[in-house]
């Protein structure tokens, strides 16, 4: 008995919601399996929530796309990928692609001619995570007890060259402690699913925040690096060393006529300085500026002569008003 095809109501085999036509609600495939009606028996949605699970399971948005691509048996091309990979758009990266290979270019084609285009059809000893042909044994273990299991060949690289990156910020022969390694190996992690995020067109404010964090409690905030070199300059170089280059490379320039001792401090200073060079016997400007300056406030005794007192009284006599005489009083 025929197999009965209703064109006008198709029903997702993965969340068994129903639709009025498989067009527009279901992906385009060129599989010989799906040829009576030429559309995948899965949803849009579905085909999304595959996805996601895929991408959270493997942390790469590139594997994950090409898992899906495999489990339904669609055409895999990473020229297209990367195509719509560079695109900024509100869908999905998975959604892109199914609109990318139901062009007229990749009209026809299904997973099997991704395998024969890499003459893989034949091939089932070799795994094969990625287009770069990594087989998943070349991971060494202790990239493995490093990082974790469950990562894919290609992302085990990716966090590889990452710890490279940041570890080539620490000065060579550094031994992290156990604190800090922790941090450095999730900043590497978050970086990779900010770009994942990004390459999906979901949000990543949220991530960025939290890397954000995570660079100031392994003190590598670009402020806490020029803050840190400072310190380390300061701490290490010796005073007579600052005083050689301020006094041989950046030497104060000549000071202006009108702003030298302005307000008399330095002439101040250097004459009662004097006072010290007269006490141990030293003759120099210092004390002959003090002896000029003591001159100036010193008050001399005066002093009175046998001559100056005849005088003195002699004034006082003519002074006296008349008819008054000295030792004689008046009746």
């Amino acid at each position: 008995m025929p197999i009965e095809v209703n064109t006008d109501k198709a029903v997702c085999s993965r969340c068994g919601r129903a639709y009025g036509q498989y067009k527009g609600n279901f992906p385009v495939s060129y599989s010989f399996l799906y040829k009576g009606v030429g559309h995948l028996p899965i949803c849009k949605s579905c085909v999304e929530v595959i996805y996601n699970d895929y991408l959270n399971r493997c942390n790469d948005a590139k594997a994950a796309v090409r898992q899906v691509c495999r489990k339904l048996d669609l055409y895999w091309d990473a020229g297209a990928y990367e195509t719509v990979s560079k695109k900024n758009s509100n869908r999905t990266i998975m959604l892109q692609y199914l609109q990318r290979i139901n062009s007229v270019n990749y009209a026809g084609k299904s997973y099997d001619d991704t395998l024969n285009e890499e003459n893989m059809l034949w091939d089932f000893d070799t795994i094969r995570a990625d287009s770069d042909e990594i087989d998943s044994a070349s991971v060494a273990s202790d990239v493995v007890a490093f990082w974790g299991s469950g990562y894919t060949p290609g992302m085990y690289a990716e966090l590889e060259q990452r710890r490279a990156y940041w570890m080539s910020r620490f000065p060579d022969g550094t031994e992290l402690d156990i604190g800090t390694e922790a941090i450095i190996r999730q900043i590497c992690s978050l970086e990779l699913d900010i770009n994942r995020d990004r390459a999906a067109g979901r949000s990543v404010e949220k991530s960025v925040t939290a890397l954000n964090s995570l660079l100031g409690s392994a003190n590598l905030k670009p402020v806490q690096k020029r803050q840190d070199d400072m310190d380390a300059a300061l701490s290490s170089t010796p005073l007579g060393v600052w005083l050689y280059r301020y006094e041989n490379k950046r030497p104060l320039p000549e000071i202006d006529d009108d702003l030298k001792d302005v307000n008399g401090l330095r002439r101040y200073v250097f004459t009662w300085m004097g006072h010290l060079c007269k006490m141990l016997g030293l003759k120099n400007a210092y004390s002959q500026m003090y002896e000029d300056e003591i001159a100036k406030l010193r008050v001399d005794k005066p002093e009175y002569d046998g001559e100056d007192d005849e005088t003195f009284f002699a004034e006082v006599m003519m002074d006296e008003p008349p008819g008054t005489e000295v030792g004689n009083e008046s009746t």
